[in-house]
């Protein structure tokens, strides 16, 4: 793996750090959100510290270089990140959908008393 690419990731590793622990401190960002992050970033910096981790990895799901495996581990762990959120809006907005439905149901037996 290139050294640009180990600074890379060590730099992004640092500013997603920094972004979720401001966010944390705003109470701008849940803790349970904010654990996934930190952990991606963990895995940022030792893939950037360990490249002997990539390249074995690499090496093990055949691929042809370590950076090729780094990006697609970024790729896919950003997928399911995105398909649980888009789990979770669906959850949610079925729940406020049945709010609405009971708040309006509420409403119009008020106005028959």
């Amino acid at each position: 793996m290139s050294i640009s690419l180990r600074v890379l990731l060590l730099v992004c590793a640092v500013l997603v750090f920094v972004f979720v622990v401001r966010k944390l401190k705003k109470s701008q960002m849940q803790a349970l959100d904010s654990l996934f992050w930190l952990l991606f970033s963990v895995s940022f910096v030792i893939l950037g510290v360990f490249p002997q981790v990539a390249m074995w990895l690499s090496s093990i799901f055949g691929f042809m270089s370590a950076s090729n495996f780094v990006f697609l581990y970024v790729i896919a762990v950003l997928v399911v990140r995105d398909f649980c959120n888009s789990v979770r809006l669906s959850k949610q907005e079925e729940r406020l959908n049945s709010l609405v439905q009971a708040l309006a149901l509420s409403g119009k037996k008020d106005n028959l008393i």
